[in-house]
């Protein structure tokens, strides 16, 4: 069993800093058991970050987009039970986007949440803006696949042309509890093209440049980087193969 003694170790090894904007994607049963529970990994990277930090956990929740009714305030993530904690927290703001939401504590909550942005992945998106802090990412026992939306940033920014903006409308509801209707966007992959995300080998080989760095904590893989290291590497690795974030699914094979 991991103490939160040990996940402090094991994350300032690793490379999180006291004052870091940090994106956590994780899967808390990765670890292969904490003591005090998943709790213990939210204040473990609190402790870390310190009063100057800032801890950000996707709580990404994707019925908007088959026309399900959101609310800031209730709706839960589907990002796991650690991303759900930090949603629940009464210390956390919560940006406001029905699709790609995200739970922030710490020093730069409301600079991330100020602005109703749009489009999922753009240039003034969490994304964006955790480039302005030159913030981290942290993937904690999940593949880059099940992960790194971030990569859909570069691949917005960039440009290409396996997948394309698509709005979604819907009734959404805000922290103060006005309900309206309002419209979204997310850059979606082709399927008529029988485009699959996958990401994996972008993610393997900026392990191997070394632009990734990779522990094990328990049973987790753990991997972090900075979010404007990796998405220079990624844009220009993309324009030298950009199967390295997709590909085209077979005809017996279902696309993700």
């Amino acid at each position: 069993m991991l103490t939160k003694n040990d996940l402090i170790e094991e994350f300032q090894t690793i490379g999180v800093e006291a004052g870091d904007s940090l994106l956590v994607h994780s899967s808390y049963k990765s670890f292969g058991g904490v003591e005090g529970g998943p709790q213990i990994v939210i204040d473990a990277l609190l402790d870390v970050l310190g009063d100057e930090g800032t801890l950000i956990m996707p709580t990404f929740n994707f019925d908007f987009c088959t026309g399900e009714p959101w609310d800031a305030r209730e709706t839960p993530s589907h990002m796991g039970v650690i991303t759900e904690l930090v949603r629940k927290d009464p210390r956390s703001r919560r940006v406001f986007h029905p699709i790609y939401s995200f739970a922030i504590i710490g020093k730069q909550a409301e600079f991330l949440t100020r602005e109703r942005y749009k489009s999922s992945y753009g240039r003034n998106s969490l994304f964006g803006k955790l480039r302005e802090l030159d913030g981290k990412i942290m993937v904690i026992g999940l593949r880059y696949n099940d992960s790194m939306t971030f990569f859909h940033h570069v691949e917005e920014l960039e440009g290409v042309d396996y997948r394309y903006l698509k709005t979604f409308t819907g009734m959404v509801t805000d922290e103060d509890g006005n309900t309206y209707e309002d419209s979204f966007q997310m850059l979606v992959r082709d399927i008529e093209k029988g485009v699959e995300t996958m990401v994996d080998p972008m993610g393997a080989l900026a392990e191997e440049a070394g632009v990734i760095a990779v522990r094990q904590v328990g049973q987790a893989k753990v991997s972090l980087m900075k979010a404007n290291a990796i998405y220079d590497f990624t844009a220009r690795e993309m324009r030298r193969d950009p199967k390295l974030l997709y590909r085209i699914a077979s005809p017996d094979q279902p696309a993700n």
